[in-house]
């Protein structure tokens, strides 16, 4: 593959490797020749000739070298590494006791240390308020030890600037259920996780029979049923509060009205999503081993308890030529993508027993796909239509197929996976498979990068992007494909690319072939319907799930999430997400605006005579900056800033420090200020982070929004706070993509 910049400094800052003094010792093609020998490594297990062997690494590294296949990025990263963990999805049991709980805090901590994610249900725990026998006291609930595990993934660094991604579920029939669906109603909490709301049939029938029926939870340790009070506090709550099924003498939620509080923190934050969880165990590979609870970070791969599943995906549109798929290379491929991913089970290295002994009983593989909106556009249709449909259809059901036939050839090669005999392949169709579970459709944020291609099934974001470099150098990067496009057509030039920046459909620039520019649709002109369809057309054919976010416009209304989440439960997902454009941006601002009493400008108090506060030291890079946030009896009311040593811009400093005082003494919210404050980036200081791990601020500016949030009462462990998830790396903002935060600046990903 040809490289462009961006794919060249992701390949540098994350995936090759480097030495002690992090200077890098490899590039991109040693990289795949390094992944493609460690992972054919466990064909020696199965006594494989060695000339066949060397015949199946060059098989793995010729897909990888190509950009057909990627896996994800935890092999791409360690394999060949000493005890290299390959496999990026977990899930983890948490039991209701301390023990079990903490078991599970720790085997968190080793996961993500090792670059992997995780994901909970938490309605195994027992309710607030409810009895602890072995103390006599009361438990304080589930949210406040899912604040643990929270702290604990802070606590640990994968790599530079990157820490591990969760997901949190809890069943609609829990008791603190309305606690967990506005637990994200406050940004800076749970930031590094996603939660989502398993719902089965019976609630969604309820829901569209008898809406107006009072919604029923249960204890899951005394299974005793009650009801959920209007009046009851949504925060504090406990389980004495609620009213024990019964003759109902106080007004209680009905199943509309918690449908109605999922609906509407999703329109205004994009969580929680839903997990169909029926769904989910009907697809069950090994109902005999266990009800499947939870799902990994971004929800495409429902897992047993201590189950683990490695990933990869192939770009489909690497495949298109003269718009016809070539189906024989994609069969090849396919084929030695699955034997690839098998292999990565027996090299992987696994931080639990419990994990390892799990993953290999079940063999559960995940291949999907990306650059499934690039090959529409190659084939000349348009993403939101009835042939993007049956295209889906047709390369779902190949891929899974495909996928299927390499699965039992490698069953009579190497045997099947143990808990054959509990599983659907013996009892339902009497078929040998190799791997339990075999495609997924995951997000493929930086690898879809690192290829050049579109992410997962998502149609195209944007089709050209202002980046910044780190030397301030502001440039036009176009989408990979309509590059290549405009390349062989010759009618791309800087007007063109200018328009595409500022958001000019494509079928209003004249330069573009009307044949072209007819299909070229972006994320937010495709109809929420649509994103539903597609993702329901592929799940119809992938044996896990889907991970894909339905994208709405910033003036959507409540009532089309609600008609999105309907839409999904009757076609068949497994799970959905959205996110409405700019849902975030606004939200700090949303809030002062409720609270506020007039529109009368604030006049400026005078400053008192005696304030007290603190003095905070930070790095940056061009010195030290010492921030003092003081206060009075009103709450903050000034800030100062004092660089250590000459150099830097105290002047600026000064002024901004003034202004922010001004602010605060004229009634101004400190979080609007730091809101505007936060991720202001300053090259010297930027610079320096790469190579001065003391820095951990983005300029002078964002040091003095972070003395203001310690201020105010944020842990110096607890994340920046912003409404706006902002990029580690860059300070860009990110979006939300397949269910997984991504930077359009750097090619930053949460999720993989």
């Amino acid at each position: 593959m040809e490289l462009s910049k961006l794919q060249k400094t992701l390949l540098q800052q994350r995936y090759l490797l480097k030495d002690e003094n992090k200077n890098v010792i490899e590039n991109s093609d040693q990289m795949f020749r390094r992944v493609a020998n460690a992972i054919v490594q466990a064909e020696k297990n199965y006594k494989c000739p060695y000339e066949t062997i060397r015949a199946i690494a060059e098989d793995f590294y010729q897909i990888m070298a190509k950009g057909l296949f990627l896996p994800n990025s935890p092999t791409l990263m360690n394999a060949g590494r000493k005890n290299g963990m390959l496999s990026a999805c977990f899930v983890l049991p948490v039991l209701d006791s301390i023990e079990g709980i903490f078991d599970a805090v720790k085997a968190t901590a080793l996961i993500q240390r090792a670059g992997g994610g995780t994901g909970f249900a938490f309605d195994t725990l027992r309710p607030t308020g409810d009895m602890v026998a072995s103390s006599g006291g009361k438990t304080s609930g589930p949210i406040s030890f899912w604040k643990v595990f929270a702290e604990t993934t802070n606590a640990i660094q994968q790599g530079a600037h990157r820490r591990g991604a969760n997901m949190a579920m809890m069943s609609i029939y829990h008791p603190d259920i309305l606690k967990f669906i506005n637990a994200k109603n406050d940004l800076a909490k749970f930031s590094n996780f996603n939660i989502s709301v398993k719902i089965d049939d019976k609630f969604m029938e309820t829901l569209l029979d008898y809406p107006d029926v009072p919604h029923r939870v249960m204890n899951p340790r005394t299974e005793k049923f009650y009801f959920l009070p209007r009046t009851i506090d949504i925060d504090n709550y406990i389980i004495d509060d609620l009213l024990p099924t019964g003759k109902i003498d106080i007004p209680c939620y009905t199943t509309s009205e918690i449908w109605e509080m999922i609906v509407k923190n999703a329109h205004a934050t994009g969580e929680p999503g839903i997990c169909y969880i029926d769904r989910i165990n009907e697809n069950n590979p090994t109902p005999n081993m266990g009800r499947i609870e939870a799902c990994n970070p971004c929800g495409e791969q429902p897992l047993l308890d201590f189950e683990s599943c490695n990933l990869g995906s192939i770009d489909v549109s690497k495949f298109v030529s003269e718009k016809e798929i070539d189906w024989e290379l994609l069969e090849k491929t396919v084929s030695t993508a699955v034997r690839f991913l098998d292999d990565v089970i027996d090299v992987s290295h696994y931080p639990i027993r419990d994990i390892q002994s799990v993953t290999l009983s079940n063999r559960k593989i995940g291949l999907g796909i990306m650059g499934f909106a690039d090959a529409l556009i190659q084939l000349g249709i348009r993403y939101d239509s009835p042939k993007a449909l049956d295209t889906a259809v047709i390369l779902g059901e190949f891929i899974q197929t495909t996928a299927h036939q390499a699965s039992e050839k490698l069953a009579w090669e190497k045997g099947r996976f143990i808990n054959y005999n509990c599983s659907i392949w013996d009892k339902k169709h009497a078929r040998p498979m190799r791997n339990a579970a075999c495609t997924t459709i995951a997000p493929t944020g930086s690898i879809s990068i690192l290829t050049g291609c579109s992410s997962g099934i998502e149609p195209v974001f944007k089709f050209a992007y202002q980046r910044s470099a780190l030397d301030g150098q502001k440039f036009i990067e176009l989408h990979p494909l309509i590059e290549r496009l405009s390349t062989t057509g010759g009618w791309m030039d800087d007007s063109v690319r200018e328009k595409l920046l500022q958001g000019v459909s494509p079928e209003d620039i004249e330069e573009i072939p009307k044949e072209l520019s007819s299909v070229m649709v972006t994320a937010h002109q495709v109809p929420p319907q649509w994103h539903v369809k597609i993702q329901a057309a592929f799940q119809a054919h992938v044996d896990n799930a889907v991970s894909k976010t339905v994208n709405l416009p910033a003036d959507a209304k409540t009532l089309d999430v609600d008609e999105v989440y309907k839409l999904a439960f009757k076609l068949g997902c497994k799970g959905i997400t959205v996110y409405r454009d700019n849902a975030r941006d606004n939200q700090v601002f949303k809030a002062v605006e409720n609270n506020t009493t007039d529109n009368q400008p604030h006049s400026l108090k005078p400053r008192q005579q005696i304030t007290t506060g603190k003095t905070i030291k930070y790095r940056i890079g061009c010195g030290t900056l010492f921030v003092t946030v003081n206060k009075d009896e009103n709450g903050l009311c000034e800030v100062f800033a004092n660089l250590g040593k000459a150099g830097g811009c105290p002047s600026q400093s000064e002024a901004t420090c003034r202004a922010i005082s001004a602010a605060l003494r004229s009634g101004v919210k400190p979080e609007i200020l730091i809101e505007q404050l936060k991720s202001i980036r300053c090259l010297s200081t930027i610079a320096g982070r790469k190579t001065n791990k003391d820095i951990d601020v983005l300029s002078c500016p964002d040091a003095i929004a972070t003395a203001l949030q310690q201020a105010l009462g944020y842990s110096e462990q607890s994340p920046k706070y912003s409404s706006r998830p902002m990029c580690p790396e860059c300070g860009f903002t990110l979006r939300k993509e397949a269910g997984c935060n991504v930077c359009d600046n750097c090619g930053y990903s949460k999720c993989s």
